[in-house]
């Protein structure tokens, strides 16, 4: 009898366990039969969501759930508590789960059958989306296309829709080296950008993973200037090294982005600064668009 792959869901807790146990029985509902599941809590010792998330997976745990349980001494970042559980991963594919999103049941199932006939080329896979606010979904998105989509990752404009719809092949995060745990922000994206350098993505267009949208916590502008300038630096030479028509959308996404945010903000001047620069990406060297940046930011913060 041929044994089935497993696969390895990683599960970082942080914050209100609101959806906690619907994520976890989303899991346990899966018809793919070889999953392994750790749970990595990312808490503070003694938060009050340590003691819920504690609860709630005894709970489990108690009901016949086999769940591996790893909890950080302090909250880490979400980064580092995925690398935890890549750490402790014997599955050869590992599947991402937010512990406040929800997969369908045939999630694994679809992923393991499209990875199986996968060429070595492909990654991962990712699938179709819906979003729920209040309980109501207000948004699904199944207009995913397999290929490389390394430029809309620069860009952050790739339709990923959520880390929960990250399915990947372990010997690729491996080689990855899993996340750069010094990315509080654009976790998904700077891991998605090393793995497009090397590797295509499969896709499934069924709606396979549920996000919740309960807390759109964006950070302010002047905190999101700070990620984005993480991100367009670490990725400077690579971003350099694309064709002119791609380094400009990528460099005119991200800042007309930061410009539409503290539009919102009601910051004009830092607004009109930023579409500036947006709207000057073909003659503006990565470089000189984050001197210009930084500028902007001392200028602001005097």
């Amino acid at each position: 009898m041929q044994v089935q792959p497993k696969v390895t869901v990683i599960m970082p807790a942080y914050g209100p366990t609101t959806f906690l146990a619907e994520a976890i029985d989303s899991v346990q509902r899966q018809t793919w039969p070889n999953v392994e599941f750790i749970v990595v809590d990312d808490n503070d010792r003694d938060s009050p969501h340590r003691a819920a998330t504690a609860a709630i997976i005894a709970d489990a745990q108690t009901a016949g759930q086999d769940i591996v349980y790893m909890q950080h001494e302090r909250n880490r970042n979400g980064a580092v508590a995925r690398n935890t559980g890549i750490a402790a991963a014997t599955g050869e594919y590992i599947s991402f789960l937010d512990s406040d999103d929800f997969y369908d049941p045939l999630r694994l199932a679809r992923c393991v059958g499209i990875m199986q006939s996968a060429s070595d080329r492909i990654g991962g896979v990712y699938t179709g989306v819906e979003f729920r606010k209040g309980g109501q979904v207000y948004a699904t998105h199944t207009d995913v296309t397999p290929g490389n989509f390394l430029a809309e990752t620069l860009a952050c404009t790739f339709m990923l829709g959520t880390g929960s719809n990250l399915f990947i092949r372990r010997s690729v995060v491996e080689e990855l080296d899993g996340f750069d745990e010094s990315f509080l922000r654009h976790q998904d994206f700077e891991c998605l950008a090393r793995l497009f350098e090397r590797y295509d993505m499969a896709a499934c267009r069924e709606v396979l993973v549920t996000k919740n949208n309960e807390n759109l916590n964006l950070p302010s502008f002047e905190k999101s200037l700070a990620i984005k300038e993480q991100y367009l630096a670490k990725f400077a030479k690579l971003i350099e090294s694309l064709p002119p028509s791609q380094r400009a959308y990528v460099l005119r996404n991200n800042y007309a982005w930061l410009g539409e945010l503290a539009l919102r903000e009601g910051k004009r001047a830092q607004s009109s600064a930023m579409y500036a620069i947006a709207a000057r990406h073909g003659r503006l060297s990565l470089r000189a668009q984050l001197r210009r940046a930084a500028f902007w930011v001392r200028s602001w913060t005097r």
